[in-house]
């Protein structure tokens, strides 16, 4: 399978949900046609192309191309999203592969039935070769490089039950799957996760909720986790979330948005002598402030248990996931009338589960920022400069996991 790779820039945020993330083409487009095309041309530098410790790390200089092609329609009862981006990068240090390929398609429909009935179904497709562990609002770059395919899926339906009483149930799906070995014992999976909210209008300005989910997450590997001979789905687990929320608009330019509860994990095929069922606090909150004209803020944090890329450290004890901790923010400022400016940080603290003295309670800390500036050059063309930071620290392994990253680009981007 030819090796493949996502894109370099840092994503957005997502807040909604644990799977939030960026999705592609899903915005309604305002203007008189439906469809839009875009693609941006860069050049770009990667001291660490391989996400590797700094003394073994390879640096390129390259060149980007992703173009993409967006599709959307609003109705009086239906808007429908669809998009596609093609991204491809040349290394001129990297051999034999100079070149990566990366494929992204996502699709969204919203209906309404009537005033009191509404559903959404959304799917995002990606193929690529510089992975990523999903750490809901962010992602991180894992080491190596090996072929990956993510979906995730969801459809929701929303019943107003009276004036101020509504119900949102939800189902959503993700499927991970890694070609290389290594990889595919520690992450291949199917997470399914169905929720339901009851919500409440307290006031014009003021939402209110009681919320449950459940998440089940199941290996699917066919490869044994390498250096254990273990089957993966030894790391099975179900989880129930019970958590109560608000949503509020304290002016209509700041806008907040918090769930509060307890997360209860159980790993029904955890062997004996491991930890089998813990709870943990569960957070998903976030702040957004449209301070002025072309200027924004977001400000977000969630806290739950997530999968990592580790299963054991040198010795017999399993390790399960890791308490999850993510902050992150977003601004974006107009500079002038042709030049803005967009400012991404994030950072992430993950506890270890299990893996006996030493790695239980141990920590791994990431943090990401990024820049990027764009100058309108004419309604079709517009230049772009960034730059990208990664820094990671994980509390195991360290001499074998510890890694930075700098990564600058400067282009043009070309959109109708």
């Amino acid at each position: 399978m030819k090796k493949l790779i996502a894109s370099a820039g840092i994503a957005a945020v997502g807040a909604a949900s644990i799977q939030a993330a960026p999705q592609v083409g899903l915005s309604p487009n305002q203007s008189t046609k439906p469809w839009s095309i875009s693609a941006s041309l860069r050049g770009f530098y990667d001291d660490n192309i391989t996400t590797v410790p700094n003394a073994i790390k390879e640096e390129s200089f390259g060149i980007s191309v992703s173009p993409s092609i967006n599709y959307n329609a609003v109705r009086e009862q239906t808007t429908v999203g669809l998009g596609y981006t093609f991204g491809l990068r040349w290394f001129e240090n990297r051999v034999p592969d100079s070149t990566d390929e990366s494929h992204e398609v996502a699709a969204q429909l919203t209906h309404r039935v009537s005033p009191d009935l509404s559903f959404d179904i959304s799917d995002t497709f990606r193929v690529a070769q510089e992975p990523t562990i999903a750490n809901g609002a962010r992602t991180r770059v894992i080491r190596g490089e090996q072929d990956y395919l993510q979906n995730d899926a969801a459809a929701g339906v929303k019943k107003a039950i009276n004036e101020r009483l509504s119900a949102y149930a939800q189902y959503a799906n993700r499927v991970v799957d890694f070609d290389d070995p290594g990889f595919s014992g520690l992450l291949d999976r199917v997470e399914h996760t169905p929720l339901l909210h009851l919500l409440s209008q307290v006031n014009a300005n003021t939402v209110g909720m009681i919320g449950y989910r459940f998440k089940a997450v199941r290996y699917t590997a066919e490869e044994i986790i390498v250096g254990s001979g273990i089957d993966p789905n030894i790391r099975d687990s179900n989880s129930h979330y019970a958590y109560v929320g608000l949503d509020h608009a304290f002016t209509p330019t700041l806008q907040g948005s918090a769930r509060l509860g307890a997360q209860f994990t159980d790993f029904s095929n955890a062997p004996l002598g491991v930890s089998d069922d813990v709870t943990n606090p569960f957070a998903d909150a976030n702040l957004s402030y449209a301070y002025a004209e072309g200027g924004n803020f977001r400000l977000g944090v969630k806290h739950e248990r997530n999968r990592n890329d580790l299963a054991f450290a040198g010795a017999s004890s399993l390790i399960l996931d890791q308490e999850q901790t993510v902050v992150y923010s977003q601004i974006n400022h107009q500079l002038t009338a042709k030049l803005n400016a967009s400012l991404q940080a994030t950072y992430l603290n993950g506890t270890y589960e299990g893996g006996g003295p030493g790695i239980d309670g141990a920590d791994d800390q990431y943090w990401a920022f990024g820049l990027n500036l764009a100058y309108t050059i004419n309604q079709f063309l517009a230049a772009e400069a960034g730059y990208n930071f990664d820094d990671y620290d994980s509390g195991v392994l360290a001499g074998f996991r510890n890694y930075d990253r700098n990564r600058v680009y400067i282009g043009l981007r070309a959109s109708y």
